[in-house]
């Protein structure tokens, strides 16, 4: 029972500091993009500054497989 309790705690806890750090962001279309930076198929580094003026759409999907 001490376990189930320590396990529901811990569960809360991470809840609760993952929504404190998670900033969720919605923008509507043509609303401009905050910076950011990530890597492409091939780990090319990518920047938001590079393509400012442009149209870009970026997608993320889970790994093949997976739920989600």
């Amino acid at each position: 029972m001490k376990y189930l309790i320590g396990s529901i705690l811990a569960v809360m806890f991470a809840t609760t500091i993952n929504s404190i750090f998670t900033e969720k962001i919605s923008l509507m279309e043509g609303e401009i993009a905050p910076s950011f930076e990530l890597f492409d198929q091939d780990e090319n580094l990518l920047l938001s500054k590079n393509f400012l003026g442009k149209k870009l759409v970026v997608y993320f999907f889970p790994y093949a497989d997976t739920p989600g």
